[in-house]
């Protein structure tokens, strides 16, 4: 290992980034910022980062592109890591991290490297229900570290309003240095790539419950599978079912189900309608919400509306993102139509009406309403009231 080492990028195209040199000296740590407007700023986070994990020697260099605080001081520490070891403290925990719910609307989940803050600063105006940090397959192998610290950074200074946090995390060994770095921050769902059984799910839910209890954090977080192969699809009911007490939702990734297929993903989505249809029914089976998979095509929004209502029709209530642009047309596409809300409300209402003269089920137009209906329509309604269609008081605001 060299005893100077550089993270991150810099350059006259590089935004909201900057490239951060650790050299090992005698010398007491002195930091360089490239411009002087940001250097005070710059040098501070850099340098409460270095006493947080105990190094006061050294010469730091930056590069600076654009990057906050958390940005300069993500990269030192990565570059400080690779030159002396990984024994240093992690992040301190982040107190009174908020859950996200377990029905909440999850129409459109962003999906962000998780080493380039420039699109977590995007990802920020894009108006998605849920931004994934990913560590996984939009990482290289040679960066895994220096992602898995500035999400870690990311989520600990970042404010991602009424966005669900999501982290996608790797497979294998590198999964537990993820979620070292991870649970203690406010994420609130984590994606486990490339699911085939169900004791994969298992064996992460117990890593978080280590993890979590090592660090003091008390609220839950929920677990999201990802099935992406033919093994996956036949096994995904049990994978659903695996913790149904951590899991809120199922979701499929076409991309390596295909290849593994042999085929080329089509606009009329044969090829994977089997699997499509498997994995709502498992999610369904298992009181989960069924999410579909990215659309690739960026530019083609066309392409990506036909793709939003097949999934629609085959019981999908969300669907990945790739790029900011998608987001408006999913949720969009995934909002509770008029007609469906009414309905639903006109259900609400008729099953409350049944409790209170003791019925179990009761008719409303020619169709019997029982329990499993009444839920269904619940669903639909708390999201509109979440999604802010309808009023929280919207049953008292009817009766005036």
């Amino acid at each position: 290992m060299s005893d100077r080492v550089s993270c991150g990028y810099s350059g006259p195209k590089v935004k909201s980034d900057c490239r951060v040199f650790y050299e090992i000296s005698d010398t007491e740590l002195s930091i360089v910022v490239s411009e002087e407007k940001s250097t005070t700023i710059l040098e501070d986070a850099i340098r409460k980062t270095a006493e947080r994990i105990g190094i006061f020697r050294g010469i730091v260099e930056v590069e600076n592109s654009g990057a906050a605080p958390f940005v300069a001081a993500a990269r030192f520490e990565a570059a400080a890591r690779e030159v002396l070891g990984n024994d240093f403290p992690s992040l301190p925990p982040a107190r009174n991290i908020k859950p996200s719910g377990k029905n909440i609307p999850r129409r459109s989940r962003l999906y962000v490297p998780g080493n380039r803050p420039r699109f977590m600063e995007k990802a920020l105006t894009s108006e998605a229900d849920g931004v994934i940090l990913d560590l996984e397959d939009s990482v290289s192998p040679d960066r895994k570290l220096e992602a898995r610290i500035m999400v870690a950074h990311a989520l600990a200074n970042l404010d991602f309003g009424g966005m669900e946090v999501m982290v996608r995390i790797n497979q294998g060994e590198y999964a537990i240095d993820d979620l070292d770095w991870i649970v203690p921050q406010p994420v609130q769902h984590i994606l486990i790539p490339k699911v085939e059984i169900a004791d994969q799910v298992s064996v992460i839910r117990d890593m978080v419950e280590k993890v979590s209890e090592l660090c003091g954090r008390e609220s839950g977080i929920w677990l999201m599978p990802i099935i992406e192969s033919p093994l996956g699809v036949f096994n995904a009911l049990e994978i659903a079912r695996s913790v149904p007490e951590e899991t809120a939702a199922l979701t499929l990734g076409l991309q390596d189900l295909s290849a593994e297929m042999g085929v080329t993903p089509t606009a009329g989505g044969t090829e994977s309608f089997t699997a499509r249809s498997l994995i709502v029914l498992a999610a369904r089976a298992a009181g989960l919400q069924p999410i579909d998979t990215v659309y690739a095509d960026v530019k083609n929004e066309e392409g990506l509306m036909e793709s939003v209502n097949r999934a629609k029709e085959l019981g999908f209530v969300g669907k990945g993102c790739i790029h900011p642009q998608q987001v408006s047309i999913i949720n969009e596409a995934f909002m509770p139509d008029k007609a469906s809300l009414n309905n639903a409300r006109k259900i609400v209402l008729a099953m409350k009406q049944a409790a209170a003269e003791g019925l179990g089920a009761i008719a409303l137009g020619s169709k019997m309403i029982d329990p499993p209906v009444a839920k269904q329509a619940q669903v639909v309604v708390d999201n509109a009231i979440r999604l802010g269609l309808i009023s929280v008081n919207w049953q008292e605001e009817e009766m005036e």
